[in-house]
């Protein structure tokens, strides 16, 4: 079952052309359909300018002024919701998380007084929170303001805000660009702790098909505003069917360490017991 579904979305910005007496228009996004499925993690796949953030910033009503939702549906709960409606949703059923936490984050305000915001949550509640966000030190990132802290930190701050909230859908927009690789995979790990524990549907945006293999359960692929191909990660990842898509699972796997020459058959035997013991050797 679908919590929200966008059908035939097709997302258009007006341009004003002195001398000209009507608005003409251009379509960031053309003919749209997703489903982002109740209780499931669903990546959206392009690389700059494809429209992904546009999409994500039209469930979360966050379109500038001169860009509207030129035709089509979306659906929550299966029933038809208009812009205002989404609106209203925003913060309190639907979380947009953006690419920069930094910026999103008051400099001048502590984390602890930021998060509770919107969520009113005690002292022992918002220890309990971040640990279950895997903070080291808690009590620290609490009382800190987010200069005070490290970009993988202020995220993960982002994500605690959204979970305290206990909206029924997260939108995370390109949540490990500040992050080494070492972080992100991390990250990805917690975010699907986060999806089982509090019950969310998620909306993944990202360019990086690495690094959602393990936590997606549905990936759409969207080039130019269309989306090309969608399918589980098992799919795409052996059988793309679309150019685009090749190209860039060939990326993914040219950038995948391989074992050395070899490391198969020797962990094959190691499982199976059947490794010699090597010779002795006499100096």
């Amino acid at each position: 079952m679908a919590l929200l579904s966008a059908q035939n979305l097709t997302v258009s910005i007006e341009n004003q052309i002195p001398n000209t007496p009507l608005p003409l228009s251009t379509p960031f996004l053309k003919n749209v359909s997703i489903d982002l499925r109740k209780d499931k993690i669903t990546c959206l796949i392009g690389e700059s300018g494809s429209g992904k953030t546009i999409f994500s910033k039209t469930i979360a009503a966050l379109l500038p002024e001169n860009v509207f939702i030129e035709q089509g549906d979306i659906f929550y709960k299966g029933k038809a919701i208009d812009y205002c409606t989404l609106k209203k949703s925003r913060g309190r059923l639907i979380f947009y998380s953006p690419q920069n936490a930094a910026a999103s984050l008051n400099p001048v305000l502590k984390i602890k007084r930021q998060v509770n915001e919107w969520a009113k949550l005690d002292q022992t509640q918002l220890l309990d929170l971040f640990r279950d966000l895997e903070f080291q030190d808690p009590e620290r990132v609490l009382n800190s303001y987010p200069f005070q802290l490290s970009g993988g930190e202020n995220q993960r701050c982002l994500l605690a805000m959204a979970v305290a909230q206990q909206p029924e859908l997260l939108i995370l927009d390109e949540p490990t660009s500040a992050m080494d690789l070492h972080l992100q995979e991390e990250f990805m790990g917690l975010i699907k702790k986060v999806r089982q524990q509090f019950e969310l549907t998620i909306l993944l945006i990202t360019h990086n098909l690495s690094l959602v293999r393990n936590a997606a359960d549905y990936i759409y692929i969207i080039l130019n505003g269309e989306i090309i191909e969608h399918g589980t990660p098992g799919d795409l990842l052996t059988s793309p069917g679309h150019a685009y898509t090749r190209e860039i699972v060939n990326i993914h796997a040219a950038l995948t360490p391989q074992p050395p020459a070899g490391q198969d058959l020797f962990e094959k035997a190691l499982t199976e017991g059947e490794v010699p013991t090597p010779p002795k050797t006499f100096v």
